[in-house]
């Protein structure tokens, strides 16, 4: 009778976790409206997965304290596909909104006035590029990076999903993993190039410190909402990172959306 009673409180123990598991989706998207992504486009993908939660690239700043976008403080919030497709969703079904980027993402970016020196500093390995003033190795790998690049430049996509899918999730994997590192290296190979250096060590490192944080951040949303689908809403850059850095754990799922 207790063997019995065993198995048969097993089988409904591997029936709940079998049908009851975290779920999380992680759609990568682009912030700025284009022909294959719009606000529309988020609010469809959302209205098909049906999440409990929406979790929103950016810090808690831009939330109020109970977690609505701060608009009174921030009324441009409301300007990318994410956003508007997210904050349209929630007026509409009253699903959670939260944040998961890193804290002070914003005001880290106008520190180190990343933009500009960033263009400033690939101006200038063009430059040295263009006048045959870096050494063999070093122009070997800017003309890596110029390849991968521009083979990213021509890439086109159609819908949603077709840069969501594997193949351009392992491309952009690959292509953080060239980037990065070789512009490092020129810069330090390259004494034209040494006013460069703290910068580039802190170009190069901040990507996979801003994924590492940010998947840190889902793992703990994910244990607030157990047993919940959550949906990620990130740029499509950030995808195979997160991906890389959640692919192990036991505590969920990842599904794509077209999967629902």
């Amino acid at each position: 009778m207790v063997k019995r009673f065993l198995g048969v409180f097993l089988f409904f123990c591997s029936f709940y976790n079998a049908f009851s598991q975290t779920e999380i989706c992680i759609i990568g998207e682009v912030h700025e409206e284009c022909a294959y992504m719009n606000r529309d486009s988020v609010y469809n993908i959302l209205f098909r997965i049906k999440p409990d939660v929406i979790l929103i690239e950016a810090d808690s700043s831009l939330f109020t304290s109970d977690f609505h976008f701060n608009l009174e403080k921030y009324p441009n919030l409301l300007s990318t596909n994410q956003n508007i497709g997210a904050y349209q969703y929630h007026s509409k079904q009253k699903v959670d909104l939260r944040p998961f980027d890193m804290e002070g993402v914003g005001n880290w970016y106008k520190k180190t006035n990343y933009n500009d020196n960033q263009d400033k500093m690939w101006d200038e390995i063009f430059s040295l590029y263009e006048k045959n003033e870096l050494d063999k190795k070093d122009k070997d790998d800017f003309e890596l990076i110029q390849l991968v690049l521009d083979y990213a430049d021509k890439m086109i996509f159609n819908s949603v999903k077709d840069i969501n899918v594997n193949m351009t999730v392992k491309f952009f994997s690959v292509r953080e993993k060239i980037i990065y590192p070789r512009v490092l290296s020129i810069i330090e190979n390259t004494e034209k190039l040494h006013h460069w250096i703290d910068f580039a060590r802190i170009w190069a490192t901040h990507w996979d410190e801003r994924n590492a944080i940010m998947a840190e951040n889902i793992k703990k949303i994910a244990n607030d909402y157990k047993d919940k689908r959550i949906v990620v809403l990130v740029g499509m850059q950030h995808k195979p990172g997160l991906l890389d850095l959640l692919a192990n754990s036991r505590d969920f799922v990842i599904r794509e959306y077209w999967t629902y």
